[in-house]
């Protein structure tokens, strides 16, 4: 399966509605139940405008659903670091398409976006699956943690920052 990546625009909001309505996503997100579709769009539409946020659409070669989305958040003094948020359709869920996600955030930061010096994510302790991708493309752990709470499961948790740093050869 070839993995498309394409910048969000408002055409894409349906799909993007689907993957943020899978229940895998709205566990990992910390949401009980299925975002509402009006205030979603309003908030996505918001997206699309922010200079501190690239929104990408995953679809595949394969099929005509999405099969994800990334977001590239740009965050630092120096908006020199990318924070990384992605979801996988879990119709997909154990195929790589995680790796595959981040590998482009990887990709994408090094070579379009020339002023990024590392690419950070912060995963609840608990997401394998998720500490497995990063790890899998070159992340190193960190011992930066952040509670947060988690309102699906009404309790607290950790989150744990793992970075990648961009070396380039001038």
């Amino acid at each position: 399966m070839k993995l498309i990546f394409k910048r969000c625009d408002e055409e894409d909001f349906e799909d993007f509605f689907i993957l943020r309505s899978d229940d895998e996503n709205i566990y990992w997100t910390g949401y009980d139940k299925k975002p509402n579709k009006n205030n979603l769009k309003n908030w996505y539409l918001k997206q699309l405008k922010r200079d501190d946020r690239l929104l990408f659409i995953v679809r595949s070669d394969e099929t005509d659903e999405p099969v994800g989305y990334l977001y590239l958040d740009i965050v630092g003094d120096n908006h020199n670091i990318i924070e990384t948020g992605h979801g996988v359709n879990s119709k997909y869920k154990g195929k790589g398409l995680g790796t595959e996600i981040i590998k482009f955030a990887i990709d994408y930061s090094k070579n379009e976006l020339t002023f990024i010096d590392e690419v950070d994510g912060w995963i609840l302790e608990d997401n394998i699956g998720s500490i497995k991708n990063v790890l899998k493309n070159g992340y190193d752990e960190t011992d930066e943690r952040k509670k947060i709470y988690v309102e699906n499961l009404n309790t607290y948790k950790f989150l744990k920052k793992y970075v990648y740093k961009i070396i380039r050869i001038s």
